[in-house]
């Protein structure tokens, strides 16, 4: 908050004067070292984008050519700003549990940085909360109780019986696995463990299992270096594009949608909006391309085409359309 000050009281002291100042003479008014004060000048020139120039052997002001300058409003970038909000969230939902003296002194500390996202004193991490909303993370654990029992058993190297709702016919009824780890994807919980039965290491679903006990044998996780035979819910580099066109009654609305960091966006002459999104699986923009129905036709490539074409036939199979 301090830094944050001095920065408001330099930028009102250069932007009141026509001649340069002296180095000495900002230091003394803010009460800081050289080096502190050089600091603060080279944020304000880099960061803060400020007309600032140098003098030799005057000093600073603005430069007089350049258009009228004032701090801006907002100090952090959106991410920064994003983050602190969904931090705050997320610890807003323990203040109710046994972390919650904890949880009220790392809210505290994010107040302090809130307060400096805006240069404005009238604004404060209240006002910040009330009109700047974060959906965050559920962070929910599906069916509690088999949550506890894996959770447990994970943290406590035990093994774990259970039955499994996907499993496929070969593979036995009820499961002895080893836990690994817990993961988090897609506000799923998903155990990653060597499975005793297939002696392999396999991904199951939190949300499939039943009849789930933890043993009191130990937990053998086997070969730590061995690839789990379902693909673990891990970011995966992207290696295709979907090209994808819009028609013009939603190209307006498209444009304003994140899809990936990666993505390019243009409108064509006929007003419709052409989008290309990397992905790794098809999976990954499924679901948003048939959420779009008629409004959309994906162009490339033919792998991904015929997927989406495939499962709207499926999908109008299961209607009676005649």
């Amino acid at each position: 908050m301090e830094v944050l000050a001095r920065i408001v009281r330099l930028h009102d002291v250069l932007k009141g004067r026509t001649s340069p100042i002296q180095a000495s003479e900002l230091q003394d008014m803010l009460g800081c070292s050289r080096a502190t004060l050089q600091r603060m000048l080279a944020r304000l020139r880099d960061e803060l984008q400020a007309p600032l120039i140098s003098v030799p052997e005057q000093g600073y002001l603005y430069d007089p050519a350049a258009e009228p300058y004032d701090l801006p409003g907002l100090w952090l970038g959106a991410d920064e700003l994003a983050g602190l909000m969904v931090v705050d969230t997320l610890l807003a939902r323990l203040e109710a549990g046994v972390l919650q003296t904890q949880s009220r002194l790392l809210r505290a500390q994010i107040d302090l940085l809130l307060g400096q996202a805006v240069v404005d004193e009238t604004v404060d991490a209240g006002r910040v909360r009330a009109r700047l909303h974060i959906v965050a993370p559920v962070f929910a654990a599906q069916r509690p109780d088999v949550f506890a029992v894996v959770c447990e058993a994970t943290l406590h190297g035990r093994r774990l019986t259970f039955c499994d709702y996907a499993r496929k016919r070969a593979e036995p009824a009820v499961r002895q696995v080893s836990p690994r780890r817990l993961r988090y994807f897609n506000e799923n919980w998903f155990l990653e463990a060597w499975c005793h039965d297939t002696e392999t290491v396999q991904v199951f679903a939190l949300a499939r299992l039943h009849h789930v006990q933890m043993e009191t044998r130990p937990a053998h996780v086997g070969d730590t270096d061995t690839p789990a035979s379902t693909r673990l819910p891990v970011a995966t580099p992207s290696r295709h594009i979907a090209r994808l066109r819009f028609v013009p009654a939603a190209a307006a609305s498209v444009a304003g949608e994140f899809w990936h960091p990666a993505q390019h966006g243009q409108f064509a002459t006929d007003g419709s909006y052409e989008l290309s999104v990397p992905y790794a699986h098809v999976g990954d923009v499924l679901n948003a391309i048939l959420r779009h129905g008629p409004a959309v036709v994906v162009e490339s490539p033919k792998s991904l085409r015929k997927t989406v074409t495939r499962t709207l036939a499926r999908t109008m199979a299961r209607y009676d359309v005649s």
